[in-house]
């Protein structure tokens, strides 16, 4: 369990800052809907006050002694030298995150990272760490957004975050998991990776303030998303092979307003 910080600064009530989690890309697989994901890196680097967390499983990084190795899933840049396939997967994804190094709050490992690691006693997000310099999240973390303004104005909105176990075909099965941490972990927002959906809900409670004002308090949950193509022409993924359903690439986004308090969630 990891324990994080990010402070920013802010100008006016009106402002409006973006949290995009962004995981499950598997860079190296021939499946991979990289043009999407260079569209949503370009969209972070082009808007002011967007940040992105990274939910883990960047590279697909499935060397070819492990038992979920398919040559016709590899993505043919990597064929010619699969000996180094994991370590040039990885000078992909930093050259790939590079441009928006500045914008990460910090980096969780997926479960493909941490196979590697394990089996094969090569750290993914050591290298990671050493290009970018940031928060190393591992399994799941708390991190606290902390905004500030010039008129001493402050603000704080926690999240909670996981790449994540998730079992089951359908997307409630995901939720139902991010509903039981609210009940170990508490957060204004929880964020899980690894099922490849987007998928996500608002919960309210009511409390009374110091002033004996009845208050409602809202917590959002996400499943993250991916940029990984379930189905596609060419290539027998495993997506096929066990029959799940088809995958919508992408994020989800998250809109915090500090003087408001308030954070919404959307696609």
């Amino acid at each position: 369990m990891e324990v994080n910080e990010k402070e920013i600064k802010f100008k006016s009530r009106s402002d409006w800052f973006y949290v995009i989690p962004i995981g499950d890309i598997h860079l190296g697989n021939a499946c991979c809907d990289l043009d999407k994901c260079k569209e949503m890196i370009n969209w972070i680097k082009e808007h002011d006050n967007t940040y992105w967390l990274g939910m883990g499983d960047y590279v697909d990084c499935i060397n070819y002694s492990d038992k979920r190795f398919d040559p016709s899933t590899v993505d043919k840049k990597y064929m010619d030298n699969l000996s180094n396939c994991v370590p040039r997967q990885i000078e992909d994804m930093i050259e790939l995150l590079s441009p928006i190094s500045d914008k990460c709050i910090g980096l969780h490992r997926g479960n493909h990272e941490e196979t590697i690691r394990l089996r094969y006693h090569y750290d993914v997000m050591y290298e990671l760490w050493k290009a970018f310099g940031v928060p190393m999240l591992k399994d799941s973390a708390i991190t606290r957004l902390r905004f500030n303004d010039w008129k001493g104005h402050r603000a704080s909105f926690d999240i909670f975050s996981t790449h994540g176990i998730a079992a089951g075909r359908k997307g409630g099965g995901k939720i139902n998991r991010l509903e039981d941490m609210i009940g170990m972990f508490d957060a204004d927002v929880y964020l899980m990776g690894h099922a490849h959906i987007k998928e996500t809900e608002t919960k309210s409670t009511l409390y009374l303030d110091n002033m004996r004002n009845l208050k409602v308090r809202k917590r959002i949950l996400a499943v993250t998303g991916c940029f990984l193509r379930g189905y596609q022409e060419g290539v027998s993924s495993y997506v096929e092979k066990w029959g799940y359903p088809p995958t919508d690439t992408g994020v989800v986004k998250l809109m915090f307003n500090p003087r408001k308090h308030d954070v919404h969630i959307s696609e």
